[in-house]
């Protein structure tokens, strides 16, 4: 069973028949689950023997949808934690410290939506969490925060795709680029159409493809359909800047 059906299934459980009653509608708890392995993914951290990924995730809410969680609040936190650590566990990725995650009132959040902050907190660093650094967040409608320029790290047979200043994402076979939550790389900018190009993997080497996209894609500033990356080019998705590297 997949890690998001067990979610749906435990959380079930762990509310007995209240469960369809008070999520048929708004914001549904695996909306949360999906928010926090797609967050796991987009915020790695790679070192030179593991991929560190954040433990802890601040979700701000509406107070409608809070109101409507109700008493299944610490079931769902709970339940939540536990598809973070069997993610990390499935894909080999490193927690550095015991798995939080934290509910908060917003009142500029919309009901449906949500915004989500994470970070990586040692355990060392649970009795002073003042200190941590300000997690980077996805926000409104759960889209990933995006800045102008990212990382694009790709290596057969392993895609590591990643943010500027250390977060990425592996993946192990072909990528869509673009706005849609589906999408396995997000970006939140309005020259990006929603799906906007595809990254795939063809024995060694690695081609980028537009999907008709509005904006166009670019290599090293020149329009492409399809193209052959290699080590080092310069990928243009509308108005975001990306960097393209093949690690072996």
């Amino acid at each position: 069973m997949s890690i998001l059906k067990d979610f749906e299934r435990r959380l079930e459980g762990a509310v007995e028949g209240f469960f369809a009653r008070a999520f048929r509608s708004g914001l549904q708890p695996v909306e949360l689950a999906k928010a926090v392995q797609r967050y796991m993914g987009n915020y790695q951290q790679v070192g030179v023997s593991d991929i560190t990924v954040p433990n802890v995730f601040r979700f701000s809410l509406a107070s409608a949808d809070l109101d409507r969680f109700g008493g299944y609040t610490e079931a769902l936190q709970r339940e939540l934690a536990e598809v973070v650590q069997r993610t990390a566990a499935e894909r080999d990725w490193t927690l550095k410290g015991p798995v939080r995650i934290e509910f908060e009132e917003a009142d500029h959040v919309r009901v449906g939506t949500y915004e989500l902050r994470g970070k990586v907190e040692a355990r060392h660093s649970a009795e002073a969490r003042g200190a941590s650094s300000e997690p980077r967040g996805e926000q409104g409608d759960g889209t990933a925060a995006a800045s102008k320029t990212q990382v694009l790290s790709v290596g057969p047979p392993t895609a590591v795709v990643g943010h500027a200043g250390g977060a990425a994402t592996r993946l192990t076979g072909p990528a869509t680029i673009g706005r849609l939550p589906e999408c396995d790389v997000r970006l939140d900018d309005p020259s990006v159409s929603r799906r906007h190009a595809r990254l795939e993997p063809s024995g060694s080497r690695w081609h980028i493809e537009d999907l008709d996209s509005t904006n166009g894609t670019r290599v090293n500033g020149e329009a492409v359909h399809r193209a052959e990356l290699t080590h080092g080019d310069q990928l243009e998705l509308g108005s975001v800047a990306l960097s393209f590297r093949l690690e072996q």
